[in-house]
C-alpha cells in the first residue's frame, strides 16, 4: 500500500481542548486551541485558558465557563473569541462538547470550531462528525475507555465492540507497519504523534484514518490518557492516488533528474580532488546499484576509484582502486577515451571484456563485485575527455534506457566537476605560494626568541581564502631597537593581500629610518591617504630598545584601531597594553597620534595578535582577549616564545575559523 506520511498529521477539525474534570483544567490542547489561548500552555486553570482566548457568549457577551460547557449539552454553543494568530479582532464561533468521558467521566473533550456569520445552526452537528477516542495509559496494552458515537459510526464497531481493547483491531493487511511503529513510539515517548493510515471497519472495508493521538497528564505530571482526533479522508487519499498514477512517469523523470542534481550538489562542496574522486564513485554506485569505476588522469597518470553498495566487498573496491592499469586499457574504457560509444547503451558482461591486463587478485576481485552488465561513459570537460565512468551489476540486463540517459548526463556533470575541483587546487596551490613570499622570515635577533604563527581563514569554498590581509613583521635596525609589526587588511581574498603586501612594503620602509611608533604609524597613514596605497588596515607598532645591564627593555608602541598587544610579567602578571590608540591606517588622523612606553624586566613576553584570534560569531573580542589574558596568567614560567604560541592558540581556538588569524611572541 501506498506510504501516506505526505498528507497533512492533522485532521479537519477545529480547535480540541481535554479538560480535566475533577481539576477544573485544561490538560490537552492542540496547535490551533493554543493558537486561540494565545501561548497558555497546558495544563492550565479551565478559568485562565477561557480567559487568554477571550471565550464570550455569542447572546450576551458573558464569558463562558468551559466546565458547564463540558458537562452539558452537546449541540454547540454559539460563542466569540479572540481571533488566533493571523487573523485580526474576534471571530465567530462554535463550542461543542462530547459530555464527560475517558471512562471514569473525569475527562471531556471540547471543540471551538471557527464559523462565518450565518453558519452557526448547520455546524452545530460538529461534535457528532469528528471521531473521538480516549485510551488509559496506566492499563495494561493501553486500552480505549471511552469513544464518541462519530468514530462508531465511522468504523461500524460499537462501544461494546472495542472498550477494553487496544485500537489495533483496526488495522489489516494493508496497514503501513512502519507507521504503526511511529505511533507506538510516540506512545512510549509519551509525544504527541500524527500519521495517515489505512485502516478497516468491522465489515472489513478499508479506509484512510488521518488521527492524531497527544498525552495527557495528571498534577504531577504523569501520562494518564491518551486522547484521539480521527477522520475519514478516504476521498481524499483516493483522489490523491489517482493523481499519482496518472504523474508516474513525469516523477520517474523528475527523480532521475533530482537524483543527478543531489550528486551535483554533494560534489560541488567537496574541494579536495582525491576526496571528490571517492565521493564520487561512491554515489555512482549507489544511484545505480551494484559498483562503480571512475578513471581519471591527474597528473597525466591514471587513477582509477572503485566503490561498491555492498559492505562485505570494500576490500576487493580498495584492491582494484590501488592500481588502474586493468581499467584504463579495458575494452570498455578504451573505447570511451577513444570517444566512441559502443558501451554507452547498457550490455551484459562476457568473459573477453574482461581485461587481459588484470592481475589474477584483480579478476578475483571483479569476479566478487559481480559481473552481470554494465554501462561506460567518457567524463568530458571543456570539450576534452578526461576519463571514464563506469557502472556495473552483478545481474545481467540491470540497466535499462532511462539509466543510460541518465549516466550520459552525470558523465557531463561529473566531468565538469572533476575539471573544476583540479582548477581549484592549482589556484589554491598558487594562492599560497602567494602568501609565503608576502609574509616575511623571521631572521635570528640576538636576545631575543621569537615565535609567530600566520593562518589564513579558510572557508572551504574559494581558492582565494588561502591569503588573506594578515601580516607581521620583526625589523632589527641598525641602532639596535627592534620594530614589532602585527596588521590587518580589512578582508580575506587576494586583494586584501595584495593590499597588506604593498602596506607592509611602505610601513617596513619608514620604520627603518622612524624609531617612535607614533611618528612611524603618523607618516605611514599620511603616505596610504595621499596615495591611496592600500585599503584600510589597522596594525599596532612596537619598538623594542636595546637591554640594559639588568636586562630590562623599553618598549615603546601605538595601535592604529588595532586590538592591544598583552604583556606577560616574569611575576605572571599580565598586562593589556591598551593605550595609544588612533584612527586605523587609511582613515584622516582626527588627532596627533601618540605612543605610550612600558618597561620590560629581562624574561618579559609581549604578545601581538589581530582579531581572528579572539573574534568569531560565538565570541566577541572582549571576551576573546579575556581567555587569552587567562591562559597567559597560568602559563609557566619557562615556556620559550613558541611555547607561549601555541598555548595562545590552544586556548583561543573555537570550531571553525571564521577570519585570518596571525600572533607574534616575543620573549626577552
Amino acid at each position: 500500500m501506498s506510504d501516506r506520511r505526505d498528507v497533512e498529521p492533522v485532521p479537519p477539525a477545529g480547535a480540541v481542548l481535554v479538560l480535566d474534570l475533577t481539576r477544573d483544567a485544561v490538560v490537552h490542547q492542540d496547535e490551533r486551541a493554543r493558537r486561540f489561548a494565545h501561548g497558555v500552555s497546558a495544563p492550565a486553570p479551565a478559568l485562565d485558558w477561557a480567559r487568554a482566548a477571550d471565550l464570550r457568549h455569542a447572546d450576551d457577551g458573558t464569558p463562558v465557563d468551559l466546565r458547564k460547557v463540558a458537562t452539558g449539552p452537546a449541540e454547540g454553543i454559539p460563542v466569540v473569541a479572540a481571533a488566533p494568530d493571523g487573523v485580526a479582532d474576534t471571530v465567530r464561533c462554535l463550542l461543542t462538547s462530547t459530555g464527560p468521558a475517558g471512562g471514569d467521566g473525569t475527562l471531556a473533550v471540547v471543540v471551538i470550531e471557527p464559523v462565518g456569520a450565518g453558519t452557526l445552526e448547520r455546524r452545530a452537528v460538529l461534535a457528532s462528525d469528528l471521531s473521538f477516542t480516549i485510551a488509559d495509559a496506566r492499563l495494561p496494552d493501553v486500552p480505549l475507555v471511552w469513544v464518541n458515537p462519530a468514530f462508531t459510526a465511522t468504523t461500524g464497531y460499537t462501544e461494546e465492540d472495542v472498550l477494553g481493547h487496544n485500537c489495533r483491531f483496526l488495522q489489516g493487511p494493508g496497514t503501513d507497519l512502519a507507521a504503526v511503529d511511529r505511533v507506538r513510539d510516540g506512545l512510549r515517548a509519551r509525544t504527541t504523534i500524527g500519521e495517515t493510515l489505512l485502516n478497516y471497519r468491522k465489515d472489513g472495508t478499508p479506509f484512510w484514518n488521518q488521527l492524531v493521538i497527544s498525552p495527557i497528564t495528571d498534577a504531577r505530571g504523569d501520562v494518564t490518557h491518551f486522547v484521539g482526533v480521527q477522520a475519514d479522508v478516504t476521498a481524499r487519499v483516493e483522489s490523491e492516488q489517482v493523481r499519482d498514477r496518472q504523474l508516474d512517469d513525469a516523477r520517474s523523470s523528475n527523480r532521475r533528474l533530482s537524483a543527478a542534481m543531489g550528486i551535483t550538489q554533494r560534489l560541488t562542496q567537496i574541494l579536495d580532488v582525491d576526496d571528490q574522486l571517492e565521493e564520487a564513485a561512491c554515489e555512482l554506485a549507489t544511484t545505480f546499484g551494484g559498483w562503480a569505476v571512475l578513471i581519471t588522469f591527474p597528473g597525466g597518470r591514471s587513477r582509477s576509484d572503485v566503490a561498491t553498495t555492498d559492505p562485505t566487498l570494500r576490500d576487493a573496491a580498495r584492491l582494484l582502486s590501488r592500481d588502474a592499469g586493468w581499467a584504463d586499457r579495458s575494452l570498455a574504457a578504451v573505447d570511451a577515451l577513444a570517444g566512441g560509444s559502443s558501451y554507452s547503451e547498457p550490455f551484459d558482461i562476457t568473459p573477453e571484456m574482461v581485461s587481459s591486463y588484470a592481475s589474477p587478485a584483480q579478476r578475483d576481485a571483479m569476479h566478487a563485485l559481480g559481473l552481470g552488465s554494465a554501462m561506460t561513459v567518457p567524463l568530458r570537460a571543456r570539450g576534452t575527455i578526461t576519463g571514464v565512468a563506469a557502472v556495473i551489476s552483478p545481474d545481467a540486463g540491470a540497466f535499462d534506457g532511462e539509466d543510460a540517459v541518465m549516466l550520459e548526463d552525470l558523465g557531463q556533470r561529473l566531468g565538469l566537476i572533476l575539471d573544476n575541483a583540479r582548477l581549484y587546487a592549482a589556484e589554491r596551490e598558487a594562492a599560497r605560494a602567494l602568501q609565503e613570499r608576502m609574509l616575511p622570515t623571521i631572521d635570528d635577533v640576538e636576545g631575543l626568541d621569537v615565535a609567530v604563527t600566520y593562518r589564513p581563514a579558510s572557508d572551504g569554498k574559494q581558492a582565494s581564502a588561502s591569503v588573506g590581509g594578515d601580516w607581521f613583521d620583526v625589523l632589527a635596525r641598525p641602532d639596535g631597537t627592534v620594530a614589532l609589526v602585527v596588521g590587518d587588511v580589512v578582508g580575506h581574498d587576494m586583494h586584501a593581500a595584495a593590499s597588506m603586501g604593498q602596506l607592509r612594503s611602505v610601513l617596513r620602509a619608514v620604520a627603518w629610518d622612524l624609531e617612535d611608533p607614533a611618528a612611524v604609524l603618523a607618516r605611514v597613514n599620511h603616505l596610504v591617504t595621499v596615495l591611496a596605497l592600500a585599503d584600510i588596515a589597522t596594525c599596532a607598532f612596537a619598538s623594542l630598545g636595546p637591554a640594559a645591564p639588568d636586562g630590562t627593555r623599553r618598549l615603546a608602541y601605538s595601535r592604529a584601531g588595532h586590538l592591544p598587544p598583552l604583556l606577560l610579567r616574569p611575576d605572571g602578571a599580565v598586562t593589556v597594553l591598551d593605550g595609544a590608540l588612533t584612527t586605523p591606517v587609511g582613515v584622516p588622523d582626527l588627532d596627533d597620534v601618540t605612543s605610550n612606553e612600558v618597561e620590560l624586566p629581562a624574561g618579559s613576553v609581549v604578545v601581538l595578535y589581530t582579531d581572528g584570534l579572539v573574534e568569531s560569531r560565538a565570541r566577541d573580542q572582549r571576551a576573546g582577549i579575556a581567555t587569552v589574558v587567562r591562559a597567559l596568567e597560568a602559563a609557566p614560567q619557562d615556556l620559550d616564545a613558541a611555547g607561549v604560541r601555541d598555548l595562545v592558540l590552544a586556548a583561543a581556538r573555537t570550531d571553525h575559523q571564521e577570519d585570518d588569524l596571525c600572533v607574534l611572541v616575543v620573549r626577552t
